[in-house]
């Protein structure tokens, strides 16, 4: 597929082609040219719908006409798509600027009116299932989707290419420990091995010998057997947690009782 409206091109070659210029126009970065391109791209798939009547009128009218009509979910969502449309490509014909994002968000609504256009003229098309490619539009190539055989493929290669390298590795190794009267150069092969292993790091030993003393600790408090409660201390939890209780219910009816009190002071003296 050449572009995202390519199953246009058989229904209705002119709209493929305005829908087609407001394309390349958004991938040259003309995004205000876009949205209006985008804008006529919509009016004309309105009239389409709308039929003869929509003749003598303009974009605003035929929308309302269209709203009138409205009996599902998918035709409320093709006339706020208009709206959008017509909204945007409105602001950009009067010279106020729109961003990248909204350039595409209007070629996605028109992806949309599109769809509702083309499955209006053919009723066996499933083109309700069909998905707009951001890729496709700004290269122009459909992005190759990556399955669970290319990867397990991907990391296959990978451990063929370390295996390989390590291989040679070894093979290098092994050539320089010997020199060419075949006695073993004890100095050359003693700093190949320094840079091939190097020194290990004090303070970073020390922090895993913590981590895992620290694990340890969590696995052997995890595989301890929790005591058991015994009926002497649950009494007195029990008989703490009433005593909490009594002396809260005091507190609060000793606030009560001082507040009615003070109130009763005050109906008296004023």
């Amino acid at each position: 597929m050449a572009n995202n409206f390519e199953f246009l091109k058989e229904i209705d070659k002119e709209l493929f082609s305005n829908i087609e210029d407001a394309q390349k126009l958004f991938r040259d970065e003309y995004f205000n040219q876009c949205a209006v391109q985008v804008r006529v791209f919509a009016e004309k798939v309105a009239k389409k719908i709308l039929g003869e009547t929509s003749i003598n009128l303009t974009f605003d009218d035929t929308i309302n006409c269209l709203k009138d009509k409205i009996k599902s979910t998918r035709e409320q969502e093709f006339v706020d798509d208009l709206f959008f449309i017509k909204k945007i490509g409105n602001k950009c014909a009067h010279g106020e600027d729109t961003s990248s994002s909204e350039a595409l968000e209007i070629i996605h609504r028109a992806f949309e009116v599109a769809i509702n256009y083309a499955q209006s003229k053919d009723k066996q098309g499933e083109y309700l299932s069909m998905q707009f490619d951001d890729t496709l539009l700004i290269t122009g190539k459909v992005q190759k989707e990556v399955t669970l055989v290319d990867k397990y493929i991907e990391a296959a290669q990978q451990a063929q290419k370390e295996a390989l390298l390590n291989e040679k590795q070894g093979d290098f190794l092994s050539k320089v420990e010997k020199d060419n009267d075949g006695f073993e150069d004890k100095s050359r092969v003693k700093n190949l091995k320094q840079y091939k292993k190097p020194a290990k790091n004090p303070k970073k030993e020390k922090i895993k010998q913590k981590v895992k003393q620290a694990q340890k600790n969590l696995k052997q408090n995890i595989n301890k057997t929790p005591k058991k409660v015994t009926k002497k201390q649950v009494k007195q939890t029990r008989t703490q947690k009433r005593k909490q209780k009594k002396l809260i219910a005091f507190i609060i009816f000793y606030l009560i009782s001082l507040f009615l009190l003070t109130k009763i002071i005050f109906s008296f003296l004023f």
